[in-house]
């Protein structure tokens, strides 16, 4: 298993498998850029892939206001 430990329980969590798992399950997007966690797959899967640093953030603002974020795929995965 890969994964990360959780600092708040010291237990090892996987990380998000996009062939298995369902991305709304363990995640939510906020204010149309910042993804969190809701999971603990989630939590490790973000903080160790940085889902929301800075530069990535920004990233994501200027692809929302070209409306090309998300895409009307990822949308549609979101929601299922």
């Amino acid at each position: 298993m890969v994964g990360s430990i959780i600092w708040e329980t010291g237990e090892l969590a996987r990380f998000f498998n996009p062939r298995r798992d369902n991305w709304s399950e363990h995640f939510q997007l906020l204010n149309g850029v910042e993804i969190s966690p809701l999971t603990d797959i989630g939590e490790v899967t973000a903080r160790i892939f940085q889902f929301n640093h800075p530069d990535r953030l920004t990233e994501r603002e200027l692809l929302a206001q070209a409306g090309c974020y998300p895409s009307a795929e990822a949308l549609q995965r979101m929601k299922t």
